[in-house]
């Protein structure tokens, strides 16, 4: 590979740092108390759903389960469904938002579908970081596997990009694209291993366990979160098939549209 090429792939990924960096301050910017409720309000949700769900609707995943223990599986899973819905939410009108990047020639566009994702990265790592605390706190047990899960959140974010990048390419040419992405995320918070384990998919609609590539995802995050165990390699592998057919379907359908998108947005 000749040293253009290391170059331009510096520079693409310094563009892509920047810009997720501006992103992430971006939120917090001019806030009273900083980046103290990035923590306090995942806190907050945990602290929520333990009491609802031990002392107003208990809920049991599995028999031998602690009182709380629920509220713990739910939180693990929103971590996942969290970086995945607003990078993949956000998507469809992420060129028109930032339409000056776009215009700009030699300005990479899809460093912008990238940078979302990381700078919801570092938002889920702090939900990470929230939920390991509270869960050494409250029960007194965290597995040094957990080291490992923002590792496999990393992988999420790979297939959320992948995604990201062929609707925002799309949504610059479908200007309504977004009023039907918002729904089906709605839908397929119902339709993922979010509220429930991956294995009840499995049993009950074999095929949406096949289909939906944020199983083996949120199956091998709850694995190193919650259960302290290392993900099983077919997941895995499986996991990053999905994640390497997203990426080159963005790529792919981002290259297509990329002559026009100046001109579009």
């Amino acid at each position: 590979m000749s040293r253009a090429f290391f170059e331009e792939t510096r520079r693409y990924l310094e563009i892509v740092r920047a810009l997720a960096q501006r992103e992430f301050e971006a939120r917090y910017r001019g806030n009273l108390f900083g980046l103290l409720p990035a923590v306090l309000v995942p806190l907050l949700f945990l602290l929520t759903y333990t009491f609802v769900f031990s002392k107003l609707i208990p809920v049991q995943i599995r028999p031998d389960a602690q009182s709380g223990d629920y509220a713990f599986f739910l939180f693990s899973g929103l971590v996942g469904w969290n970086l995945f819905a607003e990078v993949v939410g956000r998507a469809p009108r992420l060129f028109g938002d930032q339409a000056h990047f776009v215009r700009e020639a030699r300005f990479p566009a899809s460093a912008l579908a990238v940078a979302s994702t990381l700078a919801a990265f570092y938002q889920s790592v702090l939900w990470l970081g929230v939920f390991v605390l509270a869960r050494w706190v409250m029960q007194g047990e965290v597995s040094a596997v957990v080291l490992w899960s923002p590792l496999v959140l990393a992988m999420l974010g790979v297939l959320a990009a992948g995604i990201a990048l062929a609707l925002a390419a799309l949504g610059a040419l479908i200007r309504d694209l977004g009023e039907f992405v918002g729904p089906l995320l709605a839908l397929g918070l119902f339709l993922s291993p979010v509220l429930y384990p991956a294995d009840r998919i499995a049993q009950a609609a074999p095929w949406l366990a096949e289909v939906n590539p944020l199983v083996p995802q949120l199956a091998m995050l709850r694995a190193t979160l919650l259960d302290g165990v290392l993900p099983e390699l077919r997941v895995v592998g499986v996991a990053g098939l999905w994640c390497l057919g997203m990426i080159v379907l963005g790529v792919v359908v981002h290259r297509r549209m990329r002559p026009l998108l100046a001109d579009l947005v």
